[in-house]
Order: structure tokens, then sequence, then C-alpha cells
């Protein structure tokens, strides 16, 4: 037993020391979207919510989020655990939902998520806003525009190499009224490497030539028969326990 917790402590530390920031992944590596986020947990009510509703997670997960800073977060290995319990009872509640919905089929949203990582990724290396239209919401692509605009007045350039994703994890859903008020929360673990460099003489002006994973939680909504990005949240931004009752 004690050697068991001593390897989970090793793993944990090595993790967290793979999860550092990756400056030119999409979005920037900051907030994206704007507002408040949806999140769920394991519970049945009104709406059909797995969770609360938008509003109260998110006010919840700020709460949580001064406790779990102050204690010093979470290692990588503790939240991918987390996550993957998380992922059983959003999976289940999918699974319900699915009956009366035809948004909720698993294997097809997961497909969705996975085909949107790296068409997104893509949209911002390009550093071109309609590459990504069919895979973000509307309210998304005017955030993005409005960085990129910026990053093209400062003379600035994306450079990506090697894109990976390690994984993405359901961790909270949102069924209502309506499916365009149907939310998913996924906790992507991505990595690349990534940086912006200058026009004009190509040094690297923000980011590492190195390769660096990361951990951000990405919200879906449905639109137009599939579903899209809409909110882009990093690690420190949501604590993973709010997404529970």
């Amino acid at each position: 037993m004690k050697k068991k917790g001593m390897i989970l402590g090793i793993l944990c530390i090595l993790l967290c020391l793979c999860a550092v920031p990756v400056w030119a992944r999409a979005g920037g590596g900051g907030s994206s979207g704007g507002g408040g986020g949806s999140a769920g947990g394991s519970s049945y009510h009104s709406g059909r919510s797995s969770g609360g509703g938008t509003s109260d997670i998110v006010s919840a997960a700020q709460f949580g989020l001064g406790v779990f800073v102050a204690s010093g977060g979470a290692g990588a290995a503790v939240l991918l655990l987390k996550a993957r319990r998380a992922r059983r009872r959003t999976h289940r509640a999918m699974a319900v939902f699915s009956e009366s919905g035809r948004n909720w089929d698993y294997r097809e949203v997961q497909k969705q998520v996975e085909e949107s990582y790296f068409q997104i990724q893509e949209c911002w290396r390009r550093m071109d806003v309609t590459y990504g239209v069919p895979y973000m919401s509307e309210r998304l692509q005017k955030d993005f525009n409005v960085k990129l605009q910026w990053m093209h007045m400062r003379g600035e350039e994306v450079v990506q190499k090697k894109v990976k994703l390690l994984s993405a994890i359901p961790v909270g859903v949102q069924d209502e009224e309506g499916e365009d008020q149907d939310v998913i929360w996924y906790l992507i673990h991505g990595k690349m490497t990534g940086f912006y460099i200058n026009k004009n003489t190509r040094e690297i002006i923000r980011g590492k030539n190195r390769p660096e994973a990361f951990f951000e939680y990405w919200k879906f909504v449905y639109r137009n028969e599939r579903w899209v990005l809409d909110e882009i949240k990093q690690k420190e931004e949501i604590d993973i326990d709010a997404f529970h009752v």
C-alpha cells in the first residue's frame, strides 16, 4: 500500500511538471467566450441538469476555487482521476438524456469534440476565424476575432507543431428544454509546441520552442445539428469538484 502511494506521488509530480502553459494554443491560453458557464454533476432535477444551472454552478466553482488555490491545487494525476469519475456520472446522464434527445449519443459527441479540438487549433494557427466557423459558437467566433485582430496589429504570428490530444473527458452536462440550451463540459488534456513570433524578425516573442502539455475546460453547446465550442476555461479557473453535487 505504501509502495502504491509512493508511485502515485511520483506520477503526480511528473504530470504536474508536464502540464505547463502553452501560449500559442487556441484562444491564447486565457479564458475565451466570456460570461458564466454551466457545469454539472450527477443529480437530476429541474431541466434534467446533471448538476446546477449556469450561474449557480460557476459561482460554486469560483467559490471552491479559493479553497482549491489556497491548498496549492491538485496534481495532474489527481485531476485526471477526478475527471474519470466525473466521466462515469456524465456518461450515465447522457444515456438517460439520449432516450428523449437525439443529440446525446456518447460516441457521436466524443467524435465531434475530438474533431473540433484539432480544427480549432488549426483555426488559431492560421489566425483565420472563418476556418473554425463550423466548430465554434457565434460568441466564441467574435472573441477569437478580437484577439486575432489585435495580434495582427502587433505583427504577431502563431506557430504550432506536433499538436496532440491526449484525452478529452466529459465532466458535466446540462439538458434543458430546447436543444440550443444543452451544454456539455469537457476536460481537455493536450500537448503541442506552440509559440508566437514577430512577423518581421521571426524571433520568438511569447512561448517556448518545445513540447508542452496543458489542461483546459471546454464548454460545448448544440447548434445547427452539432456540438460546437462556446467557451474555454483554464484549469485554474474551475474546481472540477464543482461539477459534482
